[in-house]
């Protein structure tokens, strides 16, 4: 029992970790409060970009140094098994 205890207690402290406003929330409620929707919406967008740019250096970075280090491959597979 003490596995799913510490399971449940970990999975809600992420859940409410992932579910609460941050700093992206507070700037984009600002700007739709104060210039509208549309500007909203804008900014939105414009963190979402953000975030993709940043999201698809990491991912293609990763990918080629897996591809050329298979001891980086292994210690990955490693650390994410544990």
């Amino acid at each position: 029992m003490e596995f799913w205890h510490g399971f449940l207690l970990i999975t809600s402290v992420h859940l409410l970790a992932a579910a609460s406003p941050g700093p992206d929330f507070v700037l984009v409620s600002q700007q739709t409060l104060a210039k509208g929707r549309r500007t909203g919406l804008i900014c939105s967008l414009g963190i979402t970009l953000g975030l993709a740019v940043h999201i698809i250096y990491s991912v293609l970075g990763l990918a080629t140094l897996i591809a050329h280090s298979q001891p980086l491959l292994t210690a990955i597979k490693w650390l994410g098994g544990c």
